[in-house]
This record gives C-alpha cells, structure tokens and sequence, in this order.
C-alpha cells in the first residue's frame, strides 16, 4: 500500500472520529504528509467542494508574519512565484508592492478608475528619456484653446502653451496686421507681389553698403528725403518743387523746363518775367557765369 492510500485513509478516519465541535476550534491536531497529495473528486458544488481548507493557509516557507497578508480563516499566502495559466478573478481591490508586468492589452472599465498620484489639475502623463511617464503641462489646458478673434497665436515665453500674438487676419482673409505699436523685424528677402503702402517714417537700409532696387515706377506723393548718393539709370521726371541740399551730376541730355513761359533760377527763387535767373556772390572778380567751348573758356559774367 502506497503512502497516496495510506494518507487518505487516515484522513477518512480522523473525518469520521471528529465531532462538530472539533471543526469550529483548534484542537491542536497535526496532519503531515512527506509525499504529494492528489484529490481526485469530480462531483464537487459550490457549498460542497471537492477540497476544503477554511483555516489560515500557507504554500511554501512559514515565517512570523507576511506582508501585506492578514492572518485569519479563509486567507492564503503564497510565499514564492504564482502562476496561472487561466487568468484569474479579483474581487477587491489588489496591490503590486514589487510593480506589475502587463504583455498585452490591458482594459479599464471607464477613465474614472484610473488613479495615479500626484500632479495637478489639468496636467497629462509625457513619455520622457528611458520610457517612463511623468506629469506636465498641456498647451492646451482643459479644453480647446482660447484667445482674441482672429489674432494669430504663438507660443508663451517657456515653448508650452498659446497666447495671442501681435499679428491679426482680417475677416476677409486678405490681409494680416500688426497690431499697436508694434515692429517687425525680417531678416531674410522681402516680397510683395500686389500694392505696397506705407504711412509714417520708412527707413530703408541701416548700412552704408545696403542698396534700393527699384524695378518698376516709384511714386512719392509726400516729401522724399534722400541723404545719401541717388544713382538714377533712367529718366528723374519732378512735377512739383525740388531742392538739392547737395551736388547733382547729370550725365545725359537735360532739359529744364518744357513751356516758353516756365521760370527758373539759380541760387535765387524764380522770377515769374524771366526764364533763367542766377545769383551769383557779390565779390568784385568772382563769376557769375562761365562759359566753355570744349574744355576752353570761350565768354563769362563776372562782378568788377
């Protein structure tokens, strides 16, 4: 007879031989078995299983207490490594003291459940360096983001979030403006394929080396205020006043005046009875006007 039928024989007769009252109580009795112990029942119910155990169970070592278990009827400790091959059913709630290791998908039955301390409010989990998770802002707070009708967005002063830029899109969107006083710097080619309009002080270059291209006509209806070299490649047409705080060279044809009874003058405001006026210094020998044929002076008028 082999120690399987020996074991349960014993455990038939001490079934047998306890009364109700041995059940309910610790009579210090002991059973040990050296071998395996095999229950082959298969008519088990709910209130009748095969296999009972209402005390205070341990697999493996025993030790004078266990984390995190309570010790008391029904409870069981498994002092070494668990495995279930069918999944398992937890009715209460459950902790990982040594972190837990999840190889598929898993589920929560709503948002709600899920509960990760600290933070503050409206802050999301970011994946930083060495795949951890950690609280941080979101630009976009709690909902969608806000600000003035139509003003373009930009970033806040530490790259997360959105404000309101200076620059606003008309309703039509055909046109963006800075808005208040504000400037704007561009540091690269500038282009403007339509009407370009400028009202105020315009500087245009800030170095002695930077040039002013102009391609096509160049109107300017107020006062235009050169103070540097103006080098015209074409024709300089002024309708209106013109006073040249320097020296003009003109290399072409020149014409001055196109009617009989235009007035000019030189160094004097113009006479309305006389085409050409010119003032001269009053020093006696100084000229007035010289005259040249070539590079000879042919006739002049001079002060005595």
């Amino acid at each position: 007879m082999n120690i399987k039928k020996i074991a349960t024989g014993l455990l038939a007769a001490l079934a047998l031989s306890w009364t109700p009252v041995v059940y309910a109580v610790d009579n210090e009795t002991e059973f040990g078995i050296e071998d395996d112990l095999s229950v082959f029942g298969r008519e088990g119910t709910a209130p009748d299983p095969d296999a009972e155990i209402k005390g205070f169970t341990v697999f493996g070592s025993t030790q004078a207490a266990y984390t995190g278990a309570v010790v008391g009827a029904g409870n069981v400790v498994v002092n070494g490594v668990l495995a279930v091959s069918s999944g398992a059913y937890f009715v209460d709630k459950s902790t990982f003291a040594g972190g837990a290791y999840f190889t598929a998908v898993s589920s929560f039955s709503n948002v709600a459940n899920i509960h990760i301390a600290g933070g503050t409010a409206n802050q999301v989990l970011k994946k930083v360096a060495g795949g951890g998770m950690v609280w941080a802002d979101d630009s976009l707070g709690a909902g969608e983001i806000t600000g003035t009708p139509r003003r373009l967005v930009m970033y806040e002063g530490d790259g997360t979030g959105g404000a309101d830029s200076l620059l606003q899109q008309d309703a039509g969107d055909t046109s963006i403006t800075s808005v208040g006083s504000s400037s704007m710097t561009i540091l690269g080619a500038f282009q403007t394929n339509g009407a370009a309009k400028f009202n105020g002080a315009v500087t245009l270059g800030d170095a002695a080396g930077d040039a002013i291209q102009v391609n096509g006509n160049a109107t300017a209806a107020g006062t235009l205020l050169v103070n540097g070299n103006v080098d015209l490649d074409d024709k300089l047409n002024v309708d209106g006043a013109s006073t040249f705080v320097s020296s003009v060279t003109a290399r072409s044809a020149v014409q001055i005046g196109d009617a009989y009874t235009d007035a000019h003058a030189v160094n004097m405001a113009p006479s309305a009875d006389t085409g050409l006026s010119i003032a001269g210094q009053q020093v006696a020998g100084d000229y007035v006007v010289k005259l040249y044929s070539g590079t000879l002076l042919s006739a002049w008028l001079r002060k005595k």
